[in-house]
This record gives C-alpha cells, structure tokens and sequence, in this order.
C-alpha cells in the first residue's frame, strides 16, 4: 500500500525552541554551582597530619582516605572543569613547629584545612584558623575545648564528652570495677578527658584510687613507668583508664604491668587502638578501647583500598579522611571556594558517608557515633552493643 502523505524533519517551532532552551540553562545550573574559584579551575585543599613521630600510622591512614577520595572524584567530569589538588604538610608530632607550618598554609592562600589529627594539635591552632578565616576539619580531634570555637572549626569525630561519659558507664556500672585507677597525658585531651570520666564515675559512687599525669612534652625524661607499675602493684586495680602519649608507650606499659604479675582490664581511647598494640602480645588480650564508629557504609571500600595500596587496612581510620575530604568537596561544589562558603556548606551539610551520617551541631561538633572495640586473638573486633550494655567485656 502506497501513501501521498510525505513526512518532513524540518526546524522545531519558536515556542519549543524557547523549551529547549530553558532546559539546557536547567541542565546546566544542576552541574555548575555559585561561587569564587580559582582561575585555574585547581581547587587546593591543605592536607596537616602527623607522617613522622608517634602518630605516624595514624596520619598517613587519614591521608590515604584523602587520597581515594580526590581520586574518585577527579574521576568524574567535575562541574566548571575543575580538579581537585591536594598538598599535604606534616605536623611533624611538634605543637612548636605546628604553628609555623599552619600560618604558611595561610600565607599560601589555602582556605580550608584537612586535620590537625589529635586535640592538642587542633586546639593550638584553631584559634589562628577563627583569627584568620581558615576553615579546620580535623578527622580525628575529640577535646571538648574545641567546641568553644563553632565558627571555623569542624570534625569528623564526635567531641570527648560522649567518650568520657560512656567509658564512666561502663566502668561506673560494673560492680567487678572497685579499684580504679586512671593513667593520663598531661596536655588538654588528657585532662578533659580524665576530668569527664571521674564526673561520670562519681554519679556511681566511685572515685579513682590513683591518677597519674604523663608530662607530654618531657614523656623520656620525667616519665617512669617502672614508680607507675609499682604503685599499681600495692592498689592492684581492676580497671585502669590509659590515655598514653602513643601506642609505643602504651604498650610498654602493658608490658611491664604484665612482668609484675597484673593483670588489670585495660580501657583506651582510638590514640591506642593501633594494629603495634593488638599485635603487641598476649598481655594485649581483652583490652577495650571506645572508639569513633569505624563501621564502613561502603562494602566495596576495603577493596578498593587494598587495590590502591597493595595491601589490606590494618585500621580503618582512612574513612575519617575519606569523609572529610567528601564534605570540603561537596561544600565547595555547593557554595564556592572561599572559606566562607567552605564554612557555610559544612553548617548545613546533610553527610552520609562511610562513618555514618555526620551532620554539625551549632558549635561544628558532630552529633555522637561511638563503637567499643576489644582485642581478640590479636586483632580489634568491634563488640556488638548488647554486650557493650550488659557490662560483659571482660577478658577472652
């Protein structure tokens, strides 16, 4: 069968053109956000972490997170054309020099910051960063003090007070846990976090038998750990609270509490939740640290690790990094690029990341997500929390 009727592809009429037109500019909005950045179209992001001293392991675990992250998101068309460059500086374990190296991260224009990792660090310079207008996000500062400066500040870690009130609980809460005592760092994480747990522990009618500062800046020198062994040996504690400089020294003391016949049940913080301290000996058995929650989202994180780095995570604290660097990216691609902008995307981000959902407070804390973890045949294994909450994580 035949037809006269011809069909023709001929130019659309004005009115669909005007359509057609509008929803390229929408297409367009959807992928090309408001804001300053750089001519270059390079977004540089200031990466300040411990790669040298006790805290090694630690900051180049956070790093590696930063790394996969930049890496994924590189590998998309970004919007603008822009690439995302980090620079990494190393705090280099010394709160003298840490300051130095923050004003020269200023002086190169850097207007957001990933890290400092620990509380004394983040505390001495987060009042620069207030001063001066550099976003701080540290992936692994805890101190309550911290919360006092809401306005540039920011973790990815909950504050202290969550860790100091539920490590009393556990204590305060387990009749087992008559004698104890409580081992600590002099610098503000230390003593914050010592002066919460015996808050926590008085609502039990508890009271530690001893407290034992560590002076930080003169750990070698005025820190004896065998006048420490023998004062525990004449209280003979049933729990101890340890906040050690690093895992190094926290091992060492095990060690020699071990030799002097003692056999108290450890409670740590992350700072000595480290493979050198499950691997350290069977005198690591049973310790239990409170940790930031470590329970990755994404399955197909650990892979993609191991793919990178040749071998599989000892810990997993690269997520913290991973997340941080997630937030500064969507904060900038929602807001622009200045600190401001930085600032003001991170105050109204909505995060599910792979440590859970992050969302800050007023003061730039997160809202808390702890888990409690406990060496196992050598290895950490995150306790599930009906144990947790029913005081039964005593030794294995």
């Amino acid at each position: 069968m035949s037809s006269n009727h011809k069909h023709h592809i001929g130019l659309p009429k004005k009115g669909t053109i005007i359509m057609i037109a509008i929803l390229v500019i929408l297409i367009n909005l959807l992928f090309v956000s408001v804001g300053d950045y750089p001519e270059d179209n390079k977004i540089r992001v200031a990466v300040l972490l411990p790669f040298s001293g006790g805290m090694e392991e630690f900051g180049i675990e956070y790093a590696r997170g930063v790394e996969i992250a930049v890496e994924e998101l590189n590998g998309h068309v970004l919007p603008g054309g822009r690439t995302y460059v980090v620079d990494y500086f190393d705090t280099n374990g010394d709160t003298m020099l840490l300051l130095n190296t923050f004003l020269e991260i200023y002086n190169e224009g850097y207007p957001v910051v990933i890290g400092p990792m620990t509380s004394t660090e983040t505390l001495a310079v987060a009042k620069y960063a207030e001063v001066l207008g550099v976003v701080l996000l540290s992936p692994g500062a805890t101190s309550d003090e911290l919360t006092a400066y809401g306005d540039y500040v920011f973790r990815t870690v909950s504050s202290d007070r969550y860790l100091g009130i539920g490590l009393g609980k556990i204590i305060g809460g387990n009749d087992e846990f008559e004698n104890v005592m409580i081992i600590h760092t002099d610098d503000s994480y230390g003593v914050g976090l010592a002066e919460l747990f015996i808050e926590e522990l008085e609502k039990y009618h508890k009271e530690p038998k001893a407290v034992i500062e560590i002076p930080l800046e003169t750990y070698t020198e005025d820190f004896d750990i065998d006048v420490t062994v023998k004062l525990m040996q004449k209280i003979n504690p049933d729990a101890v609270f340890a906040i050690t400089p690093n895992s190094a020294s926290f091992v060492e003391l095990m060690r020699k509490t071990d030799a002097a016949g003692l056999s108290p049940q450890w409670f740590v913080t992350d700072y000595s939740a480290s493979s050198e301290v499950a691997h350290s000996g069977k005198f690591a058995e049973g310790i239990i640290a409170a940790v930031p929650s470590k329970k990755g989202s994404d399955v197909t994180y650990a892979k993609r690790y191991a793919d990178k780095f040749g071998a599989p995570m000892k810990i997993q604290d690269s997520i913290y990094g991973y997340d941080a660097m997630m937030m500064v990216a969507e904060s900038i691609n929602s807001r622009g690029y200045s600190a401001e902008q930085i600032r003001d995307g991170l105050r109204d981000i909505r995060y599910v990341g792979l440590s859970g959902a992050i969302v800050f407070d007023e003061s730039g804390d997160r809202y808390p997500v702890y888990d409690v973890m406990q060496v196992r045949n050598g290895e950490w294994v995150v306790l599930p929390w009906s144990e947790v909450m029913s005081f039964e994580a005593g030794h294995h």
